[in-house]
C-alpha cells in the first residue's frame, strides 16, 4: 500500500472519530440542559430597545394631507391594580366590551372574562388584551382606553400602551408618488420628499427597557404612554392635489395615446416659482428632476436670447438661410431649399440652419461669451430644487479634448447639452418671469413639533436678463404659437407662448431614429401666471413632433387652469348659457367633489357644511353651507341621493309625486318621512 493511500485512510478514519464525538458531545448537551436552557437567564434579562416617534406628515399646498404615519398599538393589562370588588362588579362589563369591539377575535364575552379571571388570580402582571400579533390604530387603542377597569385612577394605571410601530400612509395612492417618495419597511427613506427632508420628518429617537420572554414576547419595563417620543416636523408642500390630478390624468392619456415609453409634464406659478404639479408617467421615477436629456428645439430660446442680449440680431432682420450648412465634415439641413426668412420666422418655423449659422457666425471666434450666457441664464447649473437627486447638466467644457467646430452650432439648437425638464422650465420661467430667475419652491414651510417653523433655503432669486429682452421673446414665442411649429394649440380665450422640440436619442454615443417630442411655455402672454413643460418620450404612433405630441397636452392642462383661475383669460367672455355648469340645488359635498374634479370642473369654495346649496356660473360651481339637519336638508337633492342620506341614517322613506328634486319633506312618525317631488326646490 502506497503512503498516499495510508494517508488518505488516516485522515478518513479521524474525520470519522471527530464526527462521531461531536455528535456524542451534542446528545450529552442536549440531556443535560432538558428542563431549561442555560441561556435562559441571559434571555430574561432586561435590555434597552430603540422606540421612534411619529414621522412627519407630508401637506399639500391647501394642507390635504399627501404622506402620513399611522401609529400602531399593542395593549396589555396590569390585573394586580384591579381589586376585588371592581373584578366582581365591572369585569363582565369590561370582557362586553373587548367582545363588543372586537367580535371577529372574541365572539364570546365569558371567554374574555374568564381569561382576565384566572390571570387576575395567578397574579400577572402583564396580560395582553389582544393576541400578540393584532397591532391597533390609534383609533382603537383609545376605545379601548375607555373600558371599564381600564380608566386610569388616581395611584393606579391598570392599562399599559406599548407603541409598536408608525405604517406610512399615501391617501391619494400613486398621485405625485416619484416626487414624494417612498419608505420602505416604514422606515428607509427612498426618493423624493421622504429622502431629501428625512432628517426633519423622522421622530425623535428613545431607549426603554424590555424584557424577552421565552416564547420570544418582549414586555416593556416602562409604559411608553408616559414615555412618548417626539414625533417628527411637518412639511407643507406647494403641490395642488386638483391640478396635480389634471396634469397626470392628461400626461398618462398622451403616453398611452402615442405608446411612448416615459413622458413629463411640470405646471410652475411663474412669479413665485412655486410647482403646482410635477407628473412622471407611471411614477415610478422622478425623471422630471432627476434625468437629463438633450432638449432639442426647444433650445433655441436660450440660443435667441443670447443673440438678442449680444445685440447681434433684430427681430424681424430678414436672414439667407441655405438648404444645407457645412461645418467641418457635418451637415445641417431643415428639409427645404435655400429661402429667406426673418429671424421672428426661423423661431416659429424651427430652422436648425439659421439658428446653427447664427450661433456660428456670432459666437463661433468667442465661444467663451455664448457659455457665458448659458451660465447667466441658469442652464449650466442646477436649480436648486429641495431635492437631493438633481444632477448638473452636462455639456462639453471649452477645454475638453472633444470640444471641436461643431459643437457650439450644434448646442445652439439643443445638442451637445442635457438638461432635466424642470431646469429647462425655469429658464422659461424666467423669460416669463421679465428676466428674473427665481429657484423652483417645492417646499413652503417646515412646521416643528415646539411651534417653529421654517422655510428650506434656496438660491436667491435675481436678475439675468434685460427685462426689453424677455419682452421680445415672449412675442416671438407666442408667434410660434400662433403661426409656427404650435399653432395646433392656439385659443382665441387666452394666449399662449412656448417653443416645440423634436430631439432625437442617443446610444451608446450615436444618435439613433427615436425621438423626444416637448413643449414648453406659459400663459397668458400679457401678464404670465403659469408656466409648463410636456416632455413625451419615443411616441410610438402618431406623429413624433412637438407640436402635434405635445403641446396638446400643454393646452389641456392650461384649459383647465383657465376654468380654475378666470384672471388667465382677460378676453371678455360670454357665457352661451345663464347656467351652464351642472348641478343641483343641495348636494353631499364629499361624495360631489370627486365626480367634479373627474369632469375637470371646479369648486373654489368648500364649506364644513356636510350638505351645501350650489350656485352655478358658466366657470365654475360655487358651494354655499347649507346648515339644516336631516330629514329637511334633502330638500333640493334628486330622489337618488335623498334616499342614500336617509335609508343611512335609519329612516323608512316613501315618496310621491313627479319631478327630479326633492321639494318638500313630511315627517309621518319620527322613523318615517314621506318626500314629496318637483321640479323646483323652496330653498
Amino acid at each position: 500500500m502506497s503512503k498516499t493511500l495510508k494517508r488518505f485512510y488516516l485522515i478518513l478514519i479521524g474525520s470519522v472519530i471527530a464526527w462521531i464525538g461531536l455528535a456524542g458531545r451534542l446528545m450529552y448537551l442536549q440531556w443535560k440542559y432538558r428542563e431549561a436552557s442555560p441561556y435562559e437567564p441571559y434571555a430574561q434579562r432586561p435590555y434597552l430597545r430603540r422606540v421612534a416617534g411619529e414621522r412627519g406628515s407630508i401637506f399639500a399646498r391647501d394642507y390635504t394631507l399627501l404622506a402620513t404615519s399611522m401609529p400602531l398599538f399593542r395593549v396589555a393589562v396590569d390585573p394586580t391594580a384591579w381589586e376585588k370588588a371592581e373584578i366582581q362588579d365591572s369585569l363582565h362589563l369590561l370582557a362586553e366590551g373587548l367582545s363588543r369591539l372586537f367580535p371577529d377575535i372574541y365572539p364570546h364575552a365569558a371567554k374574555v372574562w374568564s381569561l382576565l379571571y384566572e390571570r387576575w388570580k395567578a397574579g400577572d402582571r402583564h396580560v395582553y388584551l389582544l393576541p400578540y400579533k393584532v397591532l391597533l390604530t390609534y383609533q382603537q387603542q383609545k376605545a379601548i382606553a375607555e373600558l371599564p377597569l381600564l380608566r386610569n385612577k388616581l395611584g393606579r394605571k391598570a392599562l399599559i400602551i406599548e407603541k409598536i410601530t408608525h405604517k406610512r400612509s399615501y391617501p391619494y395612492g400613486g398621485l405625485a408618488r416619484a416626487t414624494l417618495g417612498y419608505l420602505v419597511n416604514d422606515s428607509v427613506a427612498w426618493r423624493g420628499l421622504e429622502s431629501a427632508f428625512h432628517e426633519v420628518l423622522r421622530g425623535e429617537e428613545r431607549w426603554i427597557l424590555v424584557r424577552r420572554l421565552p416564547n420570544g414576547i418582549e414586555i416593556p419595563l416602562e409604559d411608553l404612554a408616559e414615555y412618548e417620543p417626539q414625533p417628527g416636523a411637518d412639511i407643507f408642500t406647494t403641490i395642488d392635489p386638483h391640478l396635480q390630478d389634471i396634469v397626470s390624468d392628461a400626461l398618462e392619456r398622451a403616453v398611452k395615446r402615442h405608446r411612448a415609453q416615459e413622458g413629463v409634464a411640470i405646471l410652475m406659478e411663474v412669479k413665485s416659482g412655486e410647482i403646482l404639479a410635477i407628473a412622471n408617467a407611471g411614477e415610478t421615477f422622478n425623471h422630471a428632476v432627476s434625468t437629463l436629456w438633450e432638449p432639442g428645439s426647444t433650445f433655441k430660446v436660450a440660443t435667441a436670447a443670447a443673440l438678442l442680449e449680444e445685440g447681434a440680431i433684430e427681430v424681424r432682420q430678414r436672414l439667407l438661410v441655405p438648404a444645407t450648412l457645412m461645418v467641418a465634415d457635418r451637415s445641417l439641413s431643415d428639409g427645404y431649399g435655400t429661402t429667406i426668412m426673418t429671424f421672428a420666422e426661423a423661431l416659429a418655423r424651427s430652422s436648425n440652419v439659421a439658428f446653427a449659422s447664427l450661433a456660428f457666425k456670432v459666437f463661433g471666434h468667442q465661444p467663451r461669451k455664448f457659455y457665458a450666457y448659458l451660465e447667466r441664464f441658469g442652464l449650466l447649473q442646477r436649480s436648486g430644487i429641495s431635492l437631493h437627486s438633481e444632477p448638473r447638466p452636462t455639456y462639453i467644457p471649452l477645454q475638453s479634448s472633444h470640444f471641436n467646430p461643431t459643437t457650439l452650432p450644434w448646442m445652439a439648437i439643443g445638442y451637445n447639452i442635457q438638461l432635466t425638464p424642470l431646469q429647462l422650465l425655469t429658464f422659461y420661467n424666467m423669460i416669463a418671469n421679465d428676466g428674473r430667475w427665481v429657484p423652483p419652491k417645492l417646499v413652503r414651510e417646515i412646521r416643528y413639533p415646539d411651534g417653529r417653523c421654517e422655510e428650506p433655503p434656496l438660491p436667491p432669486s435675481r436678475l439675468v436678463m434685460k427685462p426689453p429682452t424677455a419682452q421680445t421673446l415672449r412675442r416671438l414665442m407666442e408667434e410660434v404659437v400662433e403661426k409656427g411649429t404650435a399653432r395646433t394649440i392656439a385659443t382665441s380665450l387666452y394666449r399662449i407662448a412656448g417653443k416645440t422640440g423634436t430631439a432625437k436619442k442617443v446610444e451608446g454615443g450615436v444618435y439613433v431614429n427615436r425621438y423626444r417630442a416637448s413643449f414648453v411655455g406659459f400663459f397668458p402672454v400679457e401678464h404670465p401666471r403659469y408656466s409648463c413643460i410636456v416632455v413625451i418620450d419615443e411616441p410610438q404612433d402618431g406623429s413624433i413632433h412637438g407640436g402635434e405630441v405635445a403641446a396638446p397636452v400643454f393646452r389641456e392642462i392650461a384649459d383647465a387652469v383657465v376654468f380654475r383661475d378666470l384672471g388667465v383669460a382677460p378676453r371678455s367672455l360670454e357665457p352661451v348659457m345663464p347656467r351652464s355648469q351642472p348641478s343641483l340645488p343641495v348636494m353631499v359635498q364629499r361624495r360631489v367633489i370627486p365626480l367634479y374634479n373627474a369632469l375637470s370642473i371646479s369648486t373654489p369654495d368648500r364649506p364644513p357644511t356636510p350638505w351645501v346649496r350650489t350656485h352655478s356660473t358658466p366657470y365654475y360651481v360655487q358651494f354655499l353651507p347649507h346648515n339644516r339637519s336631516l330629514p329637511e336638508s334633502t330638500i333640493g337633492m334628486s330622489l337618488r341621493s335623498a334616499l342614500y342620506e336617509l335609508e343611512q341614517a335609519g329612516y323608512t322613506v316613501y315618496w310621491k309625486g313627479k319631478g327630479p328634486l326633492v321639494v318638500e319633506v313630511e315627517r309621518r312618525t319620527p322613523e318615517e318621512v314621506l318626500l314629496k317631488l318637483g321640479y323646483e326646490a323652496p330653498l
